[in-house]
């Protein structure tokens, strides 16, 4: 197991000490066990090496992260192997999804840095006020639709309009997750081929995990305990 309990009182924590919240839950989640996540983030990226198999493995990887928000214990090769397993079908068209999404933001990322480099001009504004308004669109509704996906049997139209209306609702959490994927999207392309070692190694990891850090507490609320 590559995962340990570390909620329970034991030596050096104190048992009366008040949950950690915010950035400090963050840090302490995304820390807990950093090899055991290097290892799962470089099983996520050769899972993810038969093109089909992308949206399966993004939506197993998805599930152990919200286990991991809601500090359930997880068993990294029985848990991810079973939900992809279990999420196969389904993930196809995810990741349908998630390669035309990247592919659309590429074309958005080329044509703004084209515009920079020969001055935005009134045209130049308007094609960036567009292209940001439709990249925080793509990313945010990505990021509440996956974890839904991921936690939740639901018919995928019923899946999407909730994810829809949380992008909408969502107020600083949505517009904290669009800008983090759009610089994380932006930083990748602009420092590739060096940011395809980070990938393999953690990035996927982080850029998964910060994305159920912030939109599972909206879906939990909202979708999930309604649903109960």
């Amino acid at each position: 197991m590559f995962f340990k309990n570390y909620y329970n009182p034991g030596p050096g924590i104190d048992k009366n000490a008040p949950p950690k919240k915010g950035i400090a839950l963050y840090i302490e989640l995304l820390t807990v066990d950093f090899w055991g996540f290097v290892t799962l983030n470089m099983l996520y990226v050769i899972c993810c090496i038969p093109v089909l198999t992308i949206g399966g493995a993004t939506l197993a990887y998805t599930e152990l992260c919200c286990k991991l928000i809601r500090k359930e214990h997880v068993f990294i090769f029985p848990d991810f192997f079973g939900s992809l397993r279990h999420n196969f079908k389904r993930g196809i068209l995810l990741g349908l999804v998630l390669l035309l999404i990247s592919f659309d933001l590429l074309i958005i990322y080329t044509n703004v840095v084209s515009y920079m480099d020969k001055g935005l001009g009134n045209q130049g504004v308007v094609f960036w006020a567009i292209a940001g308004i439709f990249s925080m669109l793509l990313t945010s509704l990505t990021a509440y639709l996956v974890p839904i996906m991921a936690n939740l049997e639901l018919d995928f139209l019923f899946q999407l309009k909730n994810a829809f209306i949380l992008t909408i609702a969502g107020g600083w959490r949505t517009l904290a997750v669009s800008a983090f994927n759009i610089a994380s999207f932006a930083l990748t392309f602009t420092f590739f081929p060096f940011s395809g070692i980070v990938l393999f190694i953690m990035g996927f990891y982080i850029l998964i995990f910060t994305n159920c850090f912030f939109t599972w507490p909206l879906i939990e609320k909202y979708v999930v305990l309604p649903e109960n």
